[in-house]
């Protein structure tokens, strides 16, 4: 598990591992997907946003954050 702290303009350093696991440099985007509470950083190129969609629509996932939910 990584941290960050927002700033008072909501903004977060991205910790390094996170950066390199992402494969994101300066400049690139990344996109923030919520589902079911949770919220999923990926790097903004058009593979990595179709895997997270490929995870995100999986059963065995759905029922993961489901119970990840009940947690609360």
């Amino acid at each position: 598990m990584e941290l960050a702290k927002l700033s008072s303009k909501g903004q977060i350093t991205v910790p390094k591992h996170i950066r390199d696991v992402l494969d994101v440099k300066e400049g690139e985007h990344v996109a923030f997907v919520e589902e079911g509470g949770i919220v999923f950083m990926a790097k903004a190129d058009l593979d990595s946003i179709h895997d997270l969609q490929e995870i995100l629509s999986d059963s065995k996932f759905k029922e993961v954050v489901r119970k990840a939910k009940q947690l609360k």
